[in-house]
């Protein structure tokens, strides 16, 4: 069993991240950390902004047993909702 705990990378740990991480914390030893909405950072900040969330989150994890989870970038739906 793994969870894959999606967080908005413009965002980072809103209150319900963090409730997740708990849920995972009582139910899973394997977590992935996929951070979402990369394509709303400008192109030529993107890398950096990236690198600042994964930052922040790790920070988050600290105490945690997740502390050296993996993490990956993603764009969902590139450029935003579209209905």
């Amino acid at each position: 069993d793994m969870v894959l705990l999606v967080v908005d990378a413009t965002k980072g740990m809103q209150t319900q991240t963090a409730e997740c991480l708990v849920i995972a914390e009582m139910t899973t030893r394997n977590l992935i950390v996929v951070l979402n909405k990369i394509d709303m950072f400008p192109e030529e900040e993107r890398e950096e902004r990236v690198k600042m969330a994964e930052r922040k989150m790790r920070m988050a994890l600290r105490g945690t047993k997740f502390e050296d989870a993996q993490m990956v970038g993603i764009s969902a739906c590139v450029g935003g909702e579209k209905v």
